[in-house]
Parts: C-alpha cells; sequence; structure tokens
C-alpha cells in the first residue's frame, strides 16, 4: 500500500481503536454500586477501579508516546491496544476486586494509542486533511465518555457487568486486526534510549497524588495521609523536571513543555479535564436520585442513560464539524468557542435544574462545547511541534486531562456524597455547589485559552520546519 493510500480506511481504524478506549473511561461508572455489592468491597474499594484506570493511562501515556517517536507508532498503538484488550479480558473474568484493579490498570495503559494516532496521522496525512481528522479524533474522546455514560448503566442493567468489559475486548481484537492490515508505519523516527529512570520518576510523581485523591473521601482531604502523598508527589514531579533538563534523551523535552502556545494549551486542558469531563460524571446519579429529595428525577439506569442521549448526539456533529472550524479558522479559536459553550452550559446547570427538560437542554450544551473543545486541544499542541516531538508532546497533553479529569471526578463525588443527610440521599446543594465549581473551572479554562499566543498556521509551520528534527 502506498504511503498515502486510503487515508478514510486509516482514520476509521484508528477511529475504531480509540472508542474502543474512550467508551471504556466511563461506562463502568454507573455500575459501580453493583460492583461493590458483588465484590464484596467498601466504596473506596471500586473508587480504585476508577482510580488505577486514570493512573496507569496518566503515567504510561508519556513512555508510549516516547517509544512511538522512537520505535514507531504503528507498532506502539498494536502494544497499547494488547494490553488494553487483556486487560478487558482479565475484568470480565475477575472474581475478586485485585483481579479487577490488575485488570483496569492494563486497560489504561491504552491511553497511549491517542498522541500515537495523533502524530501517525500528522506524518501520514496531507496538511489540511490531518487537521480535521486530528480535531474528530479529538472529539471522539468525548464522544466515547458520552457513550459510556449513557450506555453503561443499560448494558449493565439487561447484559450484566461483564459484557462492558467484553465489549471491550471485541473492540480491541477488531482495531488491531485493522491496524495490521490498513495503517502504515510511520517513516518519522527519533532513534535513541528509553528513558527509564524518568518514567519511574513520573509515575512515582503521578501516582502519589492521584491515589491521595482517590482516598480522600475516606481519609478526609485533611487527613495526614492525604497531605504526606500529595506533598510526596510535588517532590518527586519536582526532581522528574531537574532529572529530565540533565538528560540527553529525556522521556519529556522540558524546554518544549514552557512554550507559551504549549503551556497555555495544556492549562487550558487540565481546568477543560476538571470541571467538564469530571465533574460531567455526576450527571447519571442525579437523574436517579429519587424523587422525594425535592430536585431528583428518579430515574431508571437505562432511563438516565437515554436522558443524555441528546446530547450524545450532539457532541458527535460537533466533533465532526470542529475539524472543519479548525483547519478554517485555527484550533485556538474553535477551543475557545467550545470552553465557552461548556461554560454556559454548566452554568445554567448550577442555576436551574430543577426540570428534566433543562437538565437535558444544559447537559446537551455542555457537551455540544466539548465535542469542539477536546478535537482542537491536541491540534493546536502538535502545530507548534516538530514531527520528532508529536508523539511525547501529544501524550503529555492527554496526562494533563486525564489528571484533571481525575481530580474532577473525586472532587464532585466528595461534594455530593458530603451533603447527604437524613434520608441517606445528596441534598440539592450539594450537585448546585459541584455545578458551581465546575462553571468556575470553565471560566478558568476560558481564560487560560484566551492567553494562548495568536500565530497564524503559515508562521507554526515555517518555525516548525525552521526547528530542528
Amino acid at each position: 500500500m502506498s504511503r498515502r493510500a486510503r487515508p478514510s480506511l486509516i482514520f476509521a481504524v484508528l477511529g475504531i481503536a480509540a472508542a474502543a478506549y474512550a467508551v471504556s473511561q466511563t461506562m463502568l461508572i454507573p455500575s459501580l454500586p453493583t460492583l461493590e455489592e458483588s465484590l464484596h468491597t467498601r466504596p473506596s474499594g471500586v473508587s480504585a477501579l476508577m482510580t488505577v484506570f486514570w493512573i496507569a493511562g496518566a503515567v504510561t501515556a508519556g513512555l508510549f508516546g516516547r517509544l512511538g517517536d522512537m520505535f514507531g507508532k504503528r507498532r506502539m498503538i498494536i502494544v497499547t491496544l494488547l494490553l488494553f484488550g487483556l486487560g478487558g479480558a482479565l475484568c470480565a473474568v475477575a472474581s475478586t476486586l485485585a483481579v479487577m484493579i490488575a485488570g483496569r490498570a492494563l486497560m489504561g495503559c491504552g491511553v497511549g494509542l491517542f498522541p500515537l494516532a495523533y502524530s501517525l496521522i500528522r506524518d501520514e496525512f496531507e496538511a489540511h486533511r490531518a487537521v480535521r481528522s486530528i480535531a474528530f479524533l479529538g472529539g471522539i474522546a468525548a464522544i466515547g465518555g458520552a457513550v459510556g455514560q449513557s450506555t453503561g448503566g443499560i448494558v449493565a442493567e439487561h447484559l450484566g457487568v461483564s459484557s462492558i468489559f467484553w465489549l471491550s475486548v471485541v473492540m480491541s481484537v477488531g482495531a488491531i486486526a485493522g491496524i495490521a492490515l490498513a495503517v502504515p508505519e510511520s517513516p518519522v523516527r527519533t532513534g535513541g534510549r528509553v528513558d527509564v529512570g524518568g518514567a519511574l520518576l513520573l509515575t512515582a510523581g503521578l501516582g502519589a497524588p492521584l491515589v491521595a485523591i482517590a482516598e480522600a473521601p475516606t481519609w478526609g482531604w485533611g487527613d495526614s495521609r492525604t497531605l504526606v502523598l500529595f506533598a510526596a508527589g510535588a517532590v518527586v514531579l519536582a526532581a522528574f523536571v531537574l532529572f529530565e533538563l540533565r538528560r540527553e534523551e529525556p522521556l519529556i523535552d522540558m524546554e518544549t513543555l514552557v512554550l507559551p502556545r504549549i503551556r497555555m494549551t495544556n492549562l487550558t486542558t487540565w481546568f477543560v479535564g476538571f470541571g467538564f469531563f469530571g465533574f460531567s460524571t455526576i450527571l447519571t446519579q442525579f437523574f436517579q436520585e429519587p424523587k422525594s429529595t425535592g430536585y431528583g428525577i428518579g430515574a431508571s439506569a437505562t432511563e438516565a442513560g437515554l436522558f443524555l442521549v441528546p446530547g450524545l448526539v450532539l457532541i458527535t456533529i460537533t466533533s465532526f464539524f470542529a475539524g472543519r472550524l479548525s483547519a478554517r479558522v485555527g484550533p485556538a479559536l474553535t477551543l475557545r468557542l467550545g470552553v465557552a459553550v461548556s461554560t454556559l452550559g454548566m452554568g445554567g446547570l448550577a442555576l436551574s435544574h430543577a426540570d428534566p427538560a433543562e437538565v437535558i437542554l444544559w447537559t446537551a450544551i455542555l457537551y455540544v462545547g466539548v465535542g469542539g473543545a477536546f478535537g482542537a486541544m491536541p491540534t493546536i499542541i502538535l502545530q507548534a511541534v516538530p514531527p520528532s516531538q508529536s508523539g511525547q508532546s501529544a501524550a503529555i497533553n492527554i496526562i494533563v486531562r486525564m489528571a484533571g479529569s481525575a481530580i474532577g471526578v473525586q472532587l464532585a463525588a466528595t461534594i455530593v456524597t458530603a451533603s447527604i443527610g437524613a434520608s441517606g440521599a445528596p441534598t440539592d446543594r450539594g450537585y448546585t455547589t459541584a455545578f458551581v465549581l465546575a462553571t468556575i473551572a470553565g471560566l478558568a479554562a476560558l481564560g487560560a485559552s484566551l492567553a494562548i499566543p495568536r500565530e497564524t498556521p503559515a508562521r507554526e509551520a515555517a518555525r516548525v520546519q525552521a526547528q530542528p528534527g
């Protein structure tokens, strides 16, 4: 097959691979109470299934991005999918919490396929098509999260929790076969060595605070164990930065990260992950709160999923057109528009969520913006770095988003749980507080996005070509 043959087929295969991972991010959330009972554990135990997923993804995304730059992006995509599929199969047959946690950790490694796919598209596609394809592939991360959240309860209720994992296995196997047959290997390589020391420091530096976030609802945010883990993570990450600055072949190029366009895009990404992705995970729980609370809808798991369908349809449409918009007006403007629309939707939820129609409307608006924002972020990053740094730079952007999402998920759950009254159900104030905090994060994301330096595609291309590859 020629190097630029059948780009639509290449993108379709990569899209299936991305969807397999993206759906698995949130599909398990509606089933956590069921797993708590079947695995005979407590809430912090099942929350570890989400936390280990985030940790594994955060600490391996950079590693796989770097390995892809060194040894081939197609090859590393297949490796990430193998780990993802193996983890799904392990979770499907698991009868103990420990085995399922191990499986979820392997599934989390699948996040590496996103930076690898972004940079492979950049290497293989013509420039105008690459912008649209990367934006839509980034949107698949948002689409998958919405699909998982809206269908997870339905699938588990009718087919069982294990079917969620078997679905991931089937999708990963199909994606591996498609990539092996249809996707060529990228010719862009950097060579060099694997920075094992940097990978270990990054693992410890990210892992410690994420564990603290996961256990904070049980320990307490002011508990000494929580504070020690946060402090330890900060110290180790500082050591990681110093270590990388002295390496000739670092896992992450720190000089690239401090470029204004990269720095401000990553800051925007953190707030987007924290406010929109993280806090949106409480929506299905909100729909299922009983009517006796005075604000709840009393929906079943299936009905709660159906309430999210309008937003799911809109996020799919938005993600498709976000690529075209990015190619026409630039990804930075697309990101700002997406963040502004999502902030409007989250603000609407904070102000008024008494009527089901209102909640569906505000949620749909939220999803519209997320589709545009998720598609624009990786495009900005990849336009600002040379091809030899595509994998690691895109990986860092994903790590930042996952870290923000992990904190948002746990903090939203903590706020809602802390409001539980004598009735045993959260109060309306708990949900309102969570929505307000997410709206503030959206405003912070909008401010950060406005600070991204303006640069025309022509100037970006000239500067990237001038950088050593």
